[in-house]
C-alpha cells in the first residue's frame, strides 16, 4: 500500500465511521425517513470527507462520496428488515466505494503531495492519529451493534416480561464499551498479556453472582456477550497495532 494511497484512504474511512456511528444518533437512525435527517447525515459524511482529506482543489472525492453514500443509504432504507446481514452488507458497501475511490485518486494526487494538506502538514502523525479515532469507534459503537444483533435473541428470552431490560442492556453496553478500551489501551501500550488478567478477572466476578438457576441462566447470556466483546477487541486492537507499526 503507497503512502499516498494510505493518506487518503485513512481520512475518507475516520470520516465514515465518524459520521455513521458517533455523529449520527440513535435517533437519527429512528428518523432517517425523514427528508431532513437523511440530508444532514449525508451532507455531513461529505464534509468530513473533503475536510479530513485536506485536498482543498480536489471536488471529486467529495462528490463521489455525497453521491455513493446517498445511494446506498436509499437503497438500505428501501429494505425493511433489520438485521446483522444487512448492516454488514451496508458497510461493505460503503467500504469499496472509499477503497475503489483511494485507488482511483492516488494516481491523480501522486504528482503533487503537497495536494494533501494535513499530510503535508502533519505527515505520518496525521494517518496514525486517525487510526486511532478509526479504532476507538470500532470497539466502542461498531462492536455494539455487531454484538447487540447476535445476542438480541439471548435478550428477548432471559429479559422477557422484565421492566428493567433496558437498564440491563444499557449497562451491559457501557460496560462492554469500557472493556475494549482498555484491551485496545493495553495492546498500543504493548502490555497485551494483562487482557488475560482482564479476562480471568471478569469471569470470577460474573462466575461468583450465581445463586439459583435464574442466575445461571443470566451468567452465561453475560459470558456469551462478554467472550464477543473480548474476541472482537482483541482482533480490532491487534490490527490496529499492525497498521500503526506498518505506516511507520
Amino acid at each position: 500500500m503507497s503512502n499516498m494511497l494510505t493518506q487518503i484512504l485513512v481520512p475518507l474511512l475516520a470520516a465514515h465511521f465518524l459520521a455513521d456511528f458517533i455523529l449520527q444518533t440513535d435517533e437519527d437512525v429512528k428518523r432517517k425517513q425523514s427528508i431532513l435527517v437523511f440530508s444532514k447525515h449525508i451532507v455531513l459524511v461529505t464534509l468530513l470527507s473533503y475536510l479530513f482529506v485536506g485536498s482543498w482543489h480536489c471536488f471529486t472525492i467529495p462528490l463521489v462520496i455525497l453521491v455513493s453514500h446517498a445511494v446506498i443509504d436509499l437503497l438500505k432504507k428501501t429494505i425493511k428488515k433489520d438485521s446483522i446481514t444487512i448492516f454488514l452488507i451496508d458497510q461493505v458497501a460503503h467500504y469499496l466505494v472509499i477503497i475503489g475511490l483511494s485507488i482511483y485518486m492516488q494516481n491523480k494526487l501522486s504528482q503533487d503531495v503537497t495536494n494533501l494538506f494535513w499530510h503535508n502538514t502533519w505527515a505520518s502523525v496525521y494517518a496514525k492519529t486517525l487510526i486511532i479515532i478509526i479504532a476507538l469507534i470500532l470497539v466502542t459503537k461498531f462492536s455494539s451493534i455487531i454484538i447487540s444483533y447476535i445476542i438480541r435473541p439471548f435478550q428477548i428470552k432471559i429479559f422477557k416480561g422484565e421492566n428493567n431490560n433496558k437498564d440491563e442492556i444499557k449497562t451491559g453496553r457501557i460496560i462492554g464499551y469500557l472493556e475494549r478500551i482498555i484491551i485496545l489501551v493495553l495492546f498500543l501500550a504493548e502490555l497485551p498479556a494483562v487482557v488475560g488478567f482482564l479476562i480471568t478477572a471478569k469471569s470470577i466476578l460474573r462466575y461468583a453472582e450465581i445463586k439459583n438457576e435464574k442466575d445461571k441462566v443470566m451468567v452465561e447470556y453475560v459470558l456469551i456477550g462478554t467472550l464477543l466483546s473480548f474476541t472482537i477487541g482483541i482482533s480490532i486492537a491487534f490490527i490496529t497495532t499492525k497498521v500503526i507499526l506498518f505506516i511507520n
